[in-house]
């Protein structure tokens, strides 16, 4: 990664490949795209779309994993940032959400009677 301040502007360039490391042979195999679009709601329910780092997770025999937003993207609506994924040829995450509390939801979840039910709003439910 390099940072650079242009005039009045602060620059981040970031490699779009990464190479795939498997710390069990000490070797790299492979190589997978840096970044990836995230779409989701906050806890008040406010879309956040942004950019968040791949976790390379190929040695462990299982699919990437991504950090929290790092670039949130706060001018673009939904639509504009699904093209600009597509426009910068990266991938995309949208996660579901709970009709109940109206978050996003990570992982698995239940449908209750109004749709989608995260594992909070669930366990109230039992209560």
């Amino acid at each position: 990664m390099k940072i650079i301040k242009q005039k009045n502007k602060i620059v981040i360039e970031i490699p779009f490949w990464e190479k795939r490391f498997n710390p069990w042979t000490e070797s790299y195999v492979g190589k997978h795209k840096t970044l990836i679009g995230i779409i989701r709601n906050d806890k008040w329910g406010n879309q956040e779309i942004g950019f968040a780092k791949v976790i390379d997770m190929s040695y462990k025999d299982k699919g990437d994993q991504n950090t929290d937003i790092i670039i949130y993207t706060d001018h673009l609506e939904k639509l504009d940032f699904i093209k600009l994924c597509k426009d910068l040829e990266l991938d995309y995450i949208e996660y579901p959400i709970c009709a109940y509390c109206h978050r996003s939801i990570y992982g698995c979840y239940t449908y209750g009677k109004k749709g989608n039910m995260c594992s909070d709003c669930e366990y109230k439910k039992l209560e």
